[in-house]
């Protein structure tokens, strides 16, 4: 069995690959997004469409519930200024929301361009640009959370990430719904 000191370190350890993990998949959604707000030939464009439908919610809500059910009660608990911190968690929380609430929109826009439906003049675009900039304005917002993580995780925390990973159903990076959609 592990001591707890190592169980600590290497929960600490998982936890900055997952961060880092979503981090990347998020980053790789919103250049997918930008690629295709920009203009892409036809098949290319449809495939990337379909991708992004496909990918855009269940990597949205596995980044919601990463942060607000481990990530952030972690990074409460070891807060040297708790109220700061309630105050940049709740407001990750409200943009988390109003993400989701984009990311509908996108996602009826995208398959209304996947089934060929003439979309009004540049709506999808327009839509995907202020998404992208809505989510990069988050994604810098949260970098900080980063740095305050503990390198050295108490029993809670520690407890609290297993119950959290043992709830996950699926993987967290959706590359069987990519695989799926990529013909």
């Amino acid at each position: 069995m592990r001591s707890p000191q190592a169980r600590s370190v290497q929960q600490a350890l998982d936890l900055s690959k997952r961060i880092a993990a979503d981090r990347h998949l998020q980053a790789e959604i919103d250049k997918g997004m930008e690629s295709l707000a920009t203009g892409l030939p036809e098949p290319i464009g449809q495939r990337l469409a379909r991708v992004l439908t496909a990918v855009l919610e269940p990597a949205w809500s596995e980044h919601t519930t990463f942060q607000g059910e481990a990530l952030f009660p972690i990074v409460a608990r070891s807060a040297a200024e708790p109220g700061e911190v309630r105050n940049l968690l709740a407001e990750l929380d409200r943009e988390h929301a109003e993400i989701g609430k984009r990311h509908r929109e996108v996602k009826v826009l995208l398959g209304n361009f996947v089934a060929g439906r003439r979309i009004g003049d540049g709506a999808l675009n327009a839509c995907l640009i202020e998404t992208v900039a809505l989510r990069r304005s988050h994604h810098s917002a949260e970098a900080v959370l980063t740095h305050m993580v503990p390198e050295n995780l108490d029993t809670a925390a520690c407890d609290a990430l297993d119950q959290w990973a043992s709830t996950r159903t699926a993987s967290a990076f959706p590359v069987n719904l990519i695989l799926d959609f990529w013909d």
